[in-house]
């Protein structure tokens, strides 16, 4: 047997049937030796004989059965690794019928979760997109009373529910990851550069100024789409967490074969025992807890896609001097 593990188990499993015949043969023969006289040479003839075919049964035992344990000591996540290829026992058999019993409610239970999670994604889909159309409305009459404090206040939280319902669709949207991603070659300026601009009301409202250092030249292999949903997550979250007429530097180094870009912020920094725990789902720093608009999902997301996506995503922050969040391509 190839898994000593299993090999161990197996004698485990017999080794008390054997020391039972042990015993059984010490108690019988000492019976007879005291009842009947019998001699050591007949004692020691019988007593080989009874161990002989003992050793025969657990041979022809670990031969019918050997593989099963085999199959206990595997650690795959796969139920098909746990058949036996060629059962050699009824045992065998059987225990072959109970892995395939279990892949088929197995199979059964996927598909289930499969329909249940298809549905709920599409209610999803439906209840942000149904949304939607009211916030745009209440956006247009802040917008037509933009000069009043309190439409002001009503547009901010607007658009801290619209920022939400999007976070919402974009954890969704990780799921399609595999079957949308397309590698590609792109230029880093041009995509921070659109990025930048897709949060020009975002930058002007808040009084943050973005500062732009990037070589027309420099390109990276990647999916243009999913690495534009990477830095705007990273540049709300910079401006998120800066202060007004603070700024937000997008650089770009590169050395050797590695490529580094990082968004850099002058802001409120993060806290250092949050640091380790800020790309967990839902979770909230202690900065965060202080701004209602922290959701606890964007930097999920950006872990996530950079890893489906084979980048690196490195962190320096310090309390009151800033945040610089670094992409490795």
């Amino acid at each position: 047997m190839e898994n000593k593990s299993a090999l161990k188990l197996f004698i485990m499993d017999n080794g008390f049937l054997c020391l039972v015949v042990l015993l059984t043969q010490i108690f019988f023969f000492g019976i007879l030796f005291f009842i009947k006289g019998i001699w050591f040479e007949e004692i020691f003839y019988f007593g080989f004989l009874v161990f002989f075919m003992l050793a025969l049964f657990i041979l022809i035992r670990f031969y019918k059965t050997g593989r099963v344990y085999e199959k206990f000591s595997l650690k795959s996540k796969l139920l098909n690794d746990y058949l036996i290829e060629y059962p050699r026992s009824a045992f065998e058999e059987e225990y072959n019928l109970m892995i395939e019993e279990m892949i088929k409610n197995n199979g059964s239970r996927e598909i289930e979760q499969k329909q249940d999670k298809k549905l709920q994604k599409v209610m999803i889909y439906r209840f942000v997109h149904q949304m939607k159309t009211p916030l745009s409305v209440l956006k247009l009459i802040c917008e037509n009373h933009s000069e009043e404090e309190d439409y002001k206040k009503i547009g901010r939280n607007v658009n801290t529910i619209e920022y939400n319902l999007n976070q919402i669709l974009n954890i969704y949207r990780l799921d399609e990851f595999k079957n949308d991603f397309v590698s590609e070659k792109v230029l880093l300026k041009n995509i921070c550069k659109e990025c930048i601009n897709g949060l020009k009301d975002y930058f002007i409202s808040s009084q943050i100024y973005p500062k732009l250092d990037i070589n027309e030249d420099i390109y990276v292999y990647s999916d243009s789409k999913w690495l534009k949903l990477i830095i705007h997550q990273i540049l709300t979250n910079a401006i998120k967490y800066s202060n007004s007429t603070q700024t937000v530097s997008v650089t770009v180094k590169k050395e050797d074969d590695k490529v580094y870009l990082s968004i850099i912020d002058t802001g409120v920094g993060i806290e250092k025992a949050d640091l380790r725990s800020i790309f967990e789902l839902f979770y909230i720093g202690k900065n965060g807890r202080n701004n209602a608009d922290s959701s606890g999902i964007g930097l999920y997301i950006v872990k996530k896609v950079s890893e489906y996506l084979g980048h690196k995503v490195e962190v320096e922050s310090k309390i009151g001097k800033g945040t610089k969040m670094t992409i490795i391509f």
